[in-house]
């Protein structure tokens, strides 16, 4: 097994307990706490959507500096 095809089985077996966790955290708020689906739902989304915007936010900035950086020397 080469060293490229370890590192996407890893990173495909966290991905995969990632969203594992994250189905049985919602069952967990629906099934024990009484939790409609609609608002779980929509507070996955909106999650979604925050980290989306966060990871946006650091990519411009990175790359704002960079061109900063290159421009300065």
């Amino acid at each position: 097994m080469t060293k490229r095809s370890k590192r996407a089985r890893r990173a495909f077996k966290t991905f995969f307990l990632g969203l594992f966790a994250t189905i049985a955290l919602l069952w967990g708020a629906n099934h024990l706490i009484g939790v409609e689906w609609g608002a779980l739902l929509r507070w996955l989304g909106i999650s979604v959507l925050a980290l989306s915007l966060v990871i946006l936010s650091a990519g411009v900035s990175v790359a704002a500096y960079q061109k900063f950086l290159k421009r300065r020397s």
